[in-house]
């Protein structure tokens, strides 16, 4: 090969990782958008519902009514916010707001963080292993109907059936016809 075909060939494959790196830039940009609208979207959600329980305590508490409102009305202008406003602009004012006022938005940053883990751990689902960690244990089957403890009982010499009563005194006749002798 000669060197202008090893300089054509490095051109063309510069043109195509420029290329490629414009659609990958592009194609986040969109991805990135359509989450903040659809974070502005659950956010006028949060605020709506805000704004239906301050009305419902007009009556009763308007204090806590007029608080309720005037928080609904703050997260609706940042859903308005989110969507009108372009990622470039909401970087700029967030960094400014970081500059001006670093203690209130690291307090802010810690708030926000919280209440996203406490809300993901709220929506996530309970794995199985997590009932056996608390204490749980529905046997080795899983099942609840008490099949697998069963097998076995859980003090020695004392057999539980479905018909086995406990009482103070033992020996004593339980309800049923079964005795509790044993026990």
């Amino acid at each position: 090969m000669n060197e202008s075909t090893d300089s054509s060939m490095g051109s063309g494959a510069r043109g195509r990782a420029a290329n490629l790196k414009q659609r990958l830039k592009e194609d986040s940009k969109q991805k990135v958008e359509s989450g903040k609208r659809a974070a502005a979207d659950q956010i006028a959600e949060i605020a709506d519902a805000i704004d239906l329980a301050g009305s419902q305590l007009d009556q009763s508490q308007p204090t806590l009514a007029n608080y309720a409102s005037r928080l609904a009305d703050g997260i609706s202008g940042l859903a308005t916010r989110l969507r009108e406003d372009s990622i470039e602009d909401i970087y700029r004012e967030v960094r400014q707001l970081a500059t001006r006022h670093p203690g209130m938005f690291l307090l802010g940053s810690a708030a926000l963080g919280m209440a996203i883990a406490r809300f993901m751990k709220a929506s996530a689902e309970p794995e199985t292993g997590d009932f056996e960690r608390a204490g749980t244990n529905l046997g080795a089957s899983g099942s609840d109907t008490g099949e697998d403890w069963a097998e076995e009982p859980p003090i020695e010499g004392v057999e539980i059936t479905s018909t086995t009563f406990y009482s103070e005194s033992p020996g004593s006749s339980a309800p049923g016809g079964s005795s509790t002798k044993g026990v």
